[in-house]
């Protein structure tokens, strides 16, 4: 079995109509150098990189920390629990909240 290399690329997803190309590696500089660990798959910061939709919703993470419009249960961390949340494939979906959409100029 071929060993798993930062760098390589895991999967191509199609999410909504957007391609996403998704590539092993650390989410710390400090993981590459533990004696066990092994890359992961990293997904889009859409964060600090938004991307959106062709009918203006924000991608998210089902992992990304929630925002200012969460709506969901109390005590919940990510944009998975949230109600704005729609689920695409890969841990990668959309944000339907109406405040955070992009609009025409």
């Amino acid at each position: 079995m071929k060993k798993i290399r930062d760098g390589d690329l895991y999967k191509v997803v199609n999410v909504f109509g957007k391609v996403f190309n998704l590539y092993y590696g650390y989410y710390e500089e400090q993981d590459k150098y533990g004696k066990y660990t092994e890359p992961v798959p990293i997904y889009p910061n859409f964060i600090e990189n938004p991307q959106y939709s062709e009918n203006g919703h924000p991608f998210t993470t089902e992992m990304q920390d929630i925002c200012r419009h969460y709506q969901g249960k109390e005590g919940e961390d990510s944009c998975f629990s949230c109600s704005h949340f729609c689920k695409g494939s890969e841990l990668i979906g959309l944000c339907l909240c109406k405040a955070r959409a992009k609009t025409e100029d």
